[in-house]
């Protein structure tokens, strides 16, 4: 099954009319972060089975960019399970369920989305792993594996998506 784990897009900090964290929105590179992430993935995985999404703004906001990217668009909803501090186990269990579907999108949160890659990969050894704004992982995960294992195919940035779709010169 592929999984495909998202930290949200860069988002405005609190302030002004913003009083709460969970209410920051997209800042207008976030916006073409997550629009720039949303068309590497359309193009690596053409169809999706469901995008799910931390209850926060940002991460909501980011999840519908990805979804509307998709010729036939995903199903998006927001999840407990993707909040900050989320227990593993319980998102992992979502993502099988999803993942009978098709493909899944998972938006959240640092440090959080890079500590569940850890833990699915590593065991819960140490490992560490910078995931910027926007940035996404590819990850692929046998639900029929006994042990909560996945394997780590890539990690992209909004940054290196930018660069590769340009055009050579």
């Amino acid at each position: 099954m592929n999984v495909y784990l998202v930290r949200h897009a860069e988002a405005l900090p609190v302030g002004g009319a913003v009083t709460r964290d969970a209410d920051r929105t997209l800042s207008p590179g976030g916006e073409e972060q997550a629009r720039v992430m949303a068309k590497a993935l359309s193009h690596i995985e053409p169809s999706v089975g469901a995008v799910i999404t931390s209850p926060l703004t940002r991460a909501r906001m980011t999840g519908d960019v990805l979804a509307s990217a998709f010729a036939v668009r995903p199903p998006v909803r927001a999840s407990e399970n993707l909040s900050p501090g989320f227990p593993y186990k319980a998102l992992l269990e979502e993502l099988l369920e999803q993942g009978k579907a098709g493909s899944v999108v998972a938006v959240g949160h640092q440090p959080d989305m890079a500590n569940f890659i850890s833990w699915l990969v590593a065991d819960a050894s140490p490992v560490s792993l910078s995931m910027p704004p926007g940035a996404m992982a590819h990850l692929v995960i046998d639900p029929l594996s006994p042990q909560d294992q996945a394997l780590l195919r890539w990690l992209l940035t909004p940054a290196v998506a930018a660069a590769l779709s340009q055009p050579s010169t």
